[in-house]
């Protein structure tokens, strides 16, 4: 019996010691999982006031009217500067991304000077280069400034006013920024970025992480175990000697649960004092537990979240989609960066961006959301002023234009109203674009007086933002019209296009509460790249127009050449001629040698009358401006040393430089098929089609035509595309070339009646 009890006595001393041993450990991995939790936590918060401090700089950067170094470091100093980001610098966006250099810098160290190349800076180059994360706050990787090492928070932004100011701000967080976030003893704690040791130095290996995504980057905060107290190592002994010392053991259990209380209140005071919204929600639609960021971003208090279904604050418009990502926690997956919008108490929509993990034996899932509403705001910003960009780069119609910009202000800011209309010198507003309401009281073509008290009035009188929170007092026919269809308030911006007022653009609404206070800024995003179109239109315009009336004129010059040719020096070498003949019939059968003399004269009279029709022909055949275009083809068919086949399915007359266009184009291209192709035929057709002239020409030579070679066509084609049309060539080797020429024909007569109508 005695050794029974003495084997039962080692069996549970044993035990007592493995099942210690194993609890401490546990107890140390749980512990080191919550601090990398905790950790991982104090990191993003430091990021997100990171990116809070360049987004702050950014908006002040925009506001001011003019750049300079000065002004950039003293912003920075007064901004992120507060919080210990002090080194800055400002890279002024170029076409192409070529050059890197450096505009602006805030001058802390050697290396932050004015000018300098960050192209050789691969982590700020790589960053800046990155067209996809570009228009959002975002960090480059790991990154040295002198012998600090860091990374940079970079965001796309403006400084100052007018081309150029466009450009990339970037502001250096170093390491030991970071270090303020860490545990007391940086040797437990490590920070990566994007896989890369950023800072820290484990002294073991590590035994809990957390990675998160921020500032479109991978970071991971890694934790080793706590080191082991005198007590716990001590623990696993005791145990073996449990009947002596079983009051210590019940007294360190005591100790261990106040510990493990103490780290539970450490993480509630985190849950509290979290910017994100951290909360619990069951699979039955209701919020179970939520911190105070729910009731900041939303509006409403924890009693109204908790009491009402989940659904009830949910954008209608994204119901659909949360109930199936409900149903998908429900089977047990897991959701990361599932965006929906929420409705706050006031009405305003929140963008909102959710981490969320099913415990589904608690029956709940755990969430974590941040308010990306400026980010998504932002991005569709940048999204409508690329895509009105893009269609004013491809040369669109300035009305096309106009309705573009104008629907994407209606669609983007909180507004039912939107419109823009041009300055007309006598003293009135035209319209060119409406949206929305503002199809009723002012449609596209809408002309008005301006007078009196209304957006368009004040913008023409000040050349400034104007914002009326109130049309209770407006007056005159754009203010009346507006009040009685029902808008209450509305804001407008001038489009100054090379330093001139051209017009206004402005976004109204009929709701009870004003307009936002930054709308003035985002119109006036809009309101710039406007300006750039139409000055690139204007400029456009006046080149074609300019590129017609040199056309025109060099072929009026070259007509009246002709006539003075046909009827000065072509008649006067016809009468020289007959006189010569005449006074070589009167010479006497004795002067042979001179009557041969007078014939060999009369001879090279004729030869060279006959080189200066060809010449007056070549300058600008008579025949074109008598009789049009068809005629004159078939007299330079006729003339074509390569036989020609000719199918010409119009010969009413056509505007006089579509016609000389065309015959030009088809002289050189049989003078061409004549010394080049080898050809044995060329087919020539001739149409007009939806008011455009098109010309086919086709040889069945030996091709390998190239424009770039000096064969004639390089000028032709520049005086088709001066009126409009195209010249497209076609000539690949052994299968012959191929011309389409298309000119339009009404463009001309329009432009020949404005022509005309200004010449009277």
């Amino acid at each position: 019996m005695r050794h029974v009890l003495i084997v039962l006595v080692a069996l549970l001393s044993v035990a007592g010691y493995i099942i210690t041993s194993e609890t401490i450990r546990s107890d140390r991995r749980s512990a080191a999982a919550r601090r990398a939790e905790i950790e991982g936590v104090r990191v993003q918060a430091l990021l997100d006031r990171a990116r809070a401090y360049v987004v702050g700089l950014g908006n002040i950067l925009t506001q001011q009217p003019a750049a300079g170094s000065r002004r950039f470091a003293e912003l920075v100093g007064s901004t992120a500067g507060s919080a210990g980001l002090v080194d800055a610098l400002w890279v002024q966006s170029m076409p192409g991304g070529s050059d890197l250099s450096a505009s602006y810098t805030t001058g802390t160290r050697p290396g932050l000077r004015s000018g300098v190349d960050v192209a050789r800076w691969p982590a700020l180059a790589s960053a800046i280069r990155n067209l996809a994360t570009v228009f959002a706050v975002t960090a480059s990787s790991r990154a040295a400034l002198g012998s600090d090492s860091g990374f940079y928070v970079l965001e796309t932004s403006s400084f100052g006013r007018g081309r150029g100011s466009s450009g990339y701000l970037a502001v250096f967080v170093p390491s030991g920024w970071l270090i303020l976030s860490l545990a007391d003893d940086p040797r437990q704690v490590a920070i990566s970025l994007d896989g890369a040791p950023l800072v820290g130095r484990l002294q073991s290996p590590p035994v809990a992480d957390v990675a998160f995504q921020a500032l479109a980057r991978s970071w991971r905060v890694a934790v080793v175990a706590p080191p082991a107290s005198g007590l716990e190592s001590l623990l696993p002994w005791l145990a073996l000697g449990w009947p002596i010392a079983a009051a210590l053991l019940a007294f360190l259990v005591g100790n261990a649960i106040v510990r493990r209380r103490r780290a539970e209140r450490e993480v509630e005071r985190v849950f509290d004092l979290s910017l994100d919204m951290l909360g619990t929600a069951g699979l039955d639609g209701y919020f179970k537990r939520v911190n105070p960021a729910f009731e900041r971003i939303l509006g409403y208090t924890r009693e109204e979240l908790l009491a009402r279904p989940l659904f009830d604050f949910i954008d209608p418009r994204d119901v659909g989609r949360t109930r199936a990502a409900l149903e998908s926690l429900g089977r047990g997956h897991q959701l990361v960066r599932f965006e929906n919008r929420y409705i706050r108490s006031d009405g305003s929509p929140r963008w909102l961006e959710w981490n969320v993990r099913p415990a589904l034996e608690e029956g709940v899932v755990y969430a974590a959301a941040r308010d990306v509403t400026d980010r998504r705001r932002l991005d569709e910003e940048q999204a409508a002023l690329r895509r009105v960009a893009t269609l004013a780069a491809h040369g669109a119609p300035p009305e096309e234009v106009f309705a573009a910009i104008t629907e994407e202000i209606g669609q983007l800011l909180p507004v039912d109203s939107a419109g823009m209309a041009r300055y007309e010198p006598d003293g009135a507003i035209t319209f060119v674009a409406s949206w929305g309401r503002a199809n009723e009281f002012a449609p596209v073509g809408t002309r008005w007086d301006i007078g009196g008290k209304n957006i368009g009035t004040v913008v023409f009188e000040t050349c400034r933002p104007v914002r009326m929170d109130s049309y209770a007092d407006a007056s005159g026919v754009a203010g009346s019209a507006a009040r009685e269809t029902g808008v209450r308030s509305s804001v407008g911006t001038p489009i100054i296009v090379e330093g001139r007022l051209w017009g206004v653009v402005g976004a109204g609404s009929s709701g009870d509460q004003p307009l936002p206070g930054d709308i003035e800024t985002r119109l006036g995003s809009f309101t710039e790249l406007l300006a750039t179109a139409i000055a690139n239109a204007e400029s456009r315009a006046a080149l074609a127009a300019s590129r017609v009336r040199i056309v025109a004129a060099a072929d009026e010059t070259r007509r009246r050449i002709e006539r003075d040719l046909h009827d000065g020096i072509q008649q006067r070498l016809v009468s020289l001629g007959l006189e010569l003949r005449a006074a070589q019939a009167t010479v006497p059968r004795r002067l042979g040698d001179l009557e041969s003399e007078l014939s060999h004269v009369a001879e090279g009279l004729a030869d060279v009358f006959d080189e200066l029709r060809e010449i007056s022909r070549g300058i600008h055949p008579a025949i074109l401006s008598e009789r049009g275009l068809g005629p004159a083809l078939r007299a330079l068919a006729r003339r074509s040393p390569v036989p020609v086949e000719l199918s010409l399915r119009t010969e009413r007359r056509l505007p006089d430089g579509v016609e000389v266009a065309a015959y030009y184009v088809v002289s050189e291209a049989l003078t061409n098929a004549a010394k080049h192709s080898q050809a044995s035929v060329v087919r020539l057709e001739l149409q007009e089609h939806n008011a455009v002239l098109q010309l086919v020409i086709r040889d069945d030579g030996i091709g390998g035509a190239d424009p770039r070679s000096g064969s004639g066509l390089t000028g032709l084609s520049d005086r088709v595309e001066a009126l409009g049309g195209r010249v497209d060539l076609s000539s690949p080797t052994g299968n012959g070339t191929a011309l389409l020429i298309q000119i339009p024909v009404d463009g001309q007569r329009r432009g020949q009646r404005s022509g005309a109508s200004r010449a009277r």
